[in-house]
This record gives C-alpha cells, structure tokens and sequence, in this order.
C-alpha cells in the first residue's frame, strides 16, 4: 500500500497520528485499517466519479484513493491540515480539493458524492453530535453511494493495546465509543458488511454501508 514519502508529511495536530503510519511494527494497525476500508472501496468495475473522505488528517490516504476516483475531496476541522496536506500533495503529485469544515455541518450539496470514507474520525466526536454527523453524511452521498466508516472498539481494549504498543494515547480523545457510532449508523441506513482488525478480539472496526 502507497503512503507519502515520511519527508512529504507534517502535522501540528496532536490528535493526528501520522507518525505512527512510519513506526516499525505499530505501522500495521494503522495501515491495516486503510487496507480495510479501501478493500470495500475496490471491487468496482470503474472509476468513482468523486470521492470524499472525512477527517483526512495528514492526508496519508489520498495516493491510494486517486487511484480509484476522477476527482477526490477532502474534509478536515483543523485549519492547519489544508495548508501543510497541500504542501504533501505538491511534493506527491497528488490532485484533491481540500475543504475545512465539520462533519456535523458539511459544506457540500445533497446527493453529492459516489463514496464517502471515515477512517478514525467519528470517535473524536462528542456524543450529542453523532446523530448530526452520520445524517450529514447521508445527505452528501449519491443514492446507492457507498459509505465506509472506521473506528476503534470500546476504550478498555484500546487501553490494553497501547500498553501493548507503549502509546501515549490521551483518552479524552476518544469521547465516542464503537457502541454508540454503531447504533447511529444502523439508525441511519444497514449494514452491509463488517471487518474487524483481530476478530477474536476486535481492536478496530471498517463497516460498509449503502445509502438507499
């Protein structure tokens, strides 16, 4: 799987994990989640049309997902993403429209977008604007428009794993568990499918839904 060049990426947000996508050993569980999600973007038998993803971070998902979109977007709350992902993007060659906004209050028309991926975004949320996001979610995808969401399992387990990994993971940034994002997302549109990193023990959830 295709990241940006270490040297090519930056970022100031300390909710924002990018170091650890470069990290012997610990690059698995992250990468791993991206290889999830993009394993339910890929069985098409054309291109999208146009791409959104969700908290975009750093923008370390962007060269994988150009390759199966004619255009992508990009959505992240943190002002200074769009300034440093496009300093990435220039050095990359990689082509995106980067927007700063919230999830809970997207700038984009009803029924915008083919496919709309979330990896590790939804968690960050407070509880009272889950319902707000996963409707705006809805919204902006097209009508049969794939919607790919990922998010980690509930705070004892990833307490157990960052033992494990000796991380330094600041708890309050995880204010939404997997049990309330998934209620959300079933109240809003099925299930299709479920991956899970570690299925005897889930560290990690990627479910693929379709709105209808």
């Amino acid at each position: 799987m295709r990241l940006p060049k270490k040297q090519n990426v930056s970022t100031n947000n300390p909710e924002n994990p990018l170091q650890r996508y470069y990290q012997p050993f610990i690059r698995y569980f992250y990468i791993e989640r991206l290889k999830m999600a993009l394993n339910f973007l890929k069985p098409q038998d054309k291109q999208y049309d146009k791409i959104l993803e969700v908290g975009y971070g750093s923008g370390v998902f962007f060269p994988e997902l150009t390759k199966i979109c004619k255009k992508l977007y990009g959505l992240e709350v943190f002002p200074e993403a769009k300034k440093e992902t496009e300093q990435m993007m220039e050095k990359e060659n990689i082509q995106a429209e980067l927007t700063t906004g919230s999830v809970t209050q997207m700038p984009f028309a009803d029924d915008f977008f083919d496919a709309i991926v979330c990896v590790s975004a939804l968690e960050h949320l407070q509880p009272n604007e889950m319902e707000k996001a996963i409707s705006e979610i809805k919204r902006v995808t097209k009508n049969n428009g794939l919607i790919i969401l990922g998010f980690p399992s509930g705070r004892k387990l990833m307490q157990l794993y960052c033992i494990l990994i000796k991380r330094d993971l600041h708890f309050d940034f995880h204010r939404s568990d997997h049990n309330l994002i998934l209620k959300t997302i079933t109240k809003n549109f099925p299930i299709q499918e479920t991956k899970k990193l570690f299925s005897f023990l889930p560290i990690y959830y990627v479910v693929k839904c379709q709105k209808k």
